[in-house]
């Protein structure tokens, strides 16, 4: 089997902030310490049946060079495209040492070997690489404060639709690099939902779009629609079959606000370069409010 080159667009990886009692070096819930939440979830977009990914430990370095290093007493092996949301995607939630900090390291088991972490495509499992992963793990620098007594609630932003690749040459293993956006929870809140069975039997190919404002007509995304069409899709979402719920989807990062969610089985036919007739909208929920650090739940019957 030769894997050709190629873009995959995959979900967004999330690390937000929460207790599991696990082992860290420097911070025992004394004074000087605050609280910080870490955990893994994502976006699902099609693309791949599985992102696995094996962590095993955190480590924050920064506050006056006094680094902060959380091992796992065992590796945490999460699948990005099912754990979203869940008490297996956590990382970590526990006290640290309160200060400012400048680099965020997942330590990661990412050698191309598809027992540790890997994606699954079409054509089968593909080890995940991430360079240099094993000396300096997966890095992201950016700032951000931990407050003396109070609470540190941050999340990272994978952009996986860019950071993984599968180059020709290489197969079968894939190429997993750094991500670069950290977000304070506190200004953003999330839409989730789970989407009815009944809406995906007999060939549907579902999505889930996201509109800004009170929507009643939506339309499939189009590049070449008018910035002043306020029917445009800001985001879309294929809702993924897990256990329980069954069909879930989930829109993160979102800006206090009103926002619409429609429903289409004709996913699979939106050209975004063009408006595509074929794809229609049932059911449509319009007038949905999104508060700073909350999820609000929209269910698709």
């Amino acid at each position: 089997m030769v894997l050709q080159p190629r873009h995959l667009r995959l979900p967004v990886l999330i690390v937000t902030a929460a207790l599991l009692g696990l082992s860290a070096c420097g911070g025992d819930g004394g004074p000087g310490t605050g609280q910080m939440t870490l955990s893994v979830a994502d976006a699902p977009v099609d693309g791949a049946q599985a992102v696995v990914v094996k962590f095993t430990g955190v480590e924050l370095t920064g506050n006056s060079g006094k680094p902060v290093t959380i091992t796992f007493s065992q590796p945490k092996t999460i699948d990005l495209l099912k754990d979203s949301g869940t008490a297996t995607a956590v990382l970590f939630d526990q006290p640290i040492p309160a200060g400012k900090y400048d680099q965020i390291r997942l330590m990661v088991v990412a050698d191309g070997d598809p027992g540790n972490s890997y994606i699954t495509l079409s054509d089968g499992n593909h080890g995940l690489s991430v360079p240099s992963g094993s000396e300096t793990g997966y890095k992201l620098v950016s700032g951000f404060t931990v407050p003396d007594g109070g609470v540190a609630d941050y999340t990272i932003d994978f952009d996986l639709r860019k950071d993984i690749t599968c180059p020709s040459g290489h197969a079968p293993v894939c190429t997993l690099k750094p991500a670069d956006r950290l977000i304070d929870n506190t200004t953003v809140g999330n839409i989730q939902g789970v989407v009815s069975n009944t809406l995906v039997m007999n060939g549907c190919n579902p999505g889930v779009y996201l509109y800004n404002g009170t929507v009643n007509a939506p339309e499939d995304m189009n590049s070449a629609a008018s910035p002043s069409d306020t029917n445009q899709p800001i985001s879309s979402k294929v809702p993924v079959a897990t256990s329980q719920p069954p069909y879930y989807y989930q829109f993160a990062f979102l800006e206090p606000g009103t926002y619409t969610v429609a429903f289409t089985c004709q996913a699979s036919q939106d050209d975004p370069d063009q408006a595509d007739a074929a794809v229609t909208f049932n059911p449509v929920k319009a007038g949905i409010s999104v508060t700073a650090k909350m999820t609000t739940t929209v269910d698709i019957p």
